[in-house]
């Protein structure tokens, strides 16, 4: 009993952190044809957390860092769509 209880404890704090992982190698890809496609889904991952952040699961640092990350990912679109 206590391994399932323990699992779903994890659950939340992975799903908090996945975003993160997701962001991060979207920042640090240097391949312009691939770092597109990470943006894109770092984005999709990003505004998935975030939702549910919005929704009551999130605190007022992670809601801070999530639109941070966002305006990131969105400059940086932009920047490699002057490229």
């Amino acid at each position: 009993m206590e391994n399932v209880q323990s699992r779903h404890e994890e659950r939340p704090s992975r799903q908090h952190s996945d975003w993160k992982q997701i962001y991060q190698e979207a920042l640090f890809e240097l391949d312009p044809k691939q770092m597109r496609h990470k943006l894109n889904a770092a984005l999709i991952a990003v505004d998935h957390r975030l939702y549910q952040a919005l929704l009551g699961d999130g605190t007022r640092r992670e809601l801070m860092e999530l639109q941070d990350a966002k305006r990131t990912i969105q400059f940086l679109e932009r920047q490699e769509c002057q490229s």
